[in-house]
């Protein structure tokens, strides 16, 4: 999620130059600098399209880990000094993973369920795996398989429960 609020302020800063060096061509007229007018103007667009498609992501983002009903952490960091241990934080909160019934964020890579006629249509818990199958309506289906290892019976109890109330969807158990 970080790389997301990475890339908003990046977009953000670019529009602004942009905007400004726009502004200073209409308003100072230099001959040569005229035609590129047409060429900010360009790159201040994409820069403002690229601005709202990253808060777009960056809003679902922070629903899935807000309302996240799985983190997984792919790998332990080992520390053993202060320094160490510090370093090991900061890259700890740049992994992860977390499934939401709004859908899935895997570092910064947002997949989204039951929004803009993607709907969530089976989520199947193993003993060593979550998967998940989503697509349009009648569309072909999507699957991602995460590594995860089966939860005790109440906090599976739970993730069934939260699947089942925000989706519809009865998560199946596989042997």
């Amino acid at each position: 999620m970080k790389k997301l609020v990475i890339y908003a302020w990046v977009f953000f800063t670019a529009a602004i130059t942009i905007a400004a060096a726009f502004a200073a061509i209409l308003i100072f007229r230099p001959p040569l600098l005229a035609p590129f007018a047409l060429l900010l103007f360009a790159g201040g667009t994409t820069a403002i399209l690229l601005l709202i498609e990253t808060r777009k992501k960056l809003s679902a983002a922070r629903a899935i880990v807000d309302s996240a009903v799985i983190h997984i952490q792919p790998a332990e960091i080992v520390a053993e000094s202060a320094e160490e241990k510090k370093a090991a934080e900061r890259l700890r909160g740049n992994f992860g993973i977390y499934v939401s019934s709004f859908g899935i964020l895997i570092g910064s890579k947002v997949i989204r369920f039951n929004q803009n006629g993607i709907w969530l249509r089976k989520v199947e818990i193993g003993p060593d795996y979550i998967a998940f199958a989503y697509g349009e309506k009648d569309g072909e289906l999507q699957n991602i398989r995460l590594l995860y290892s089966k939860p005790g019976e109440d906090e599976l109890a739970k993730i069934i429960e939260n699947f089942r109330k925000d989706t519809g969807v009865v998560p199946v158990i596989a042997a």
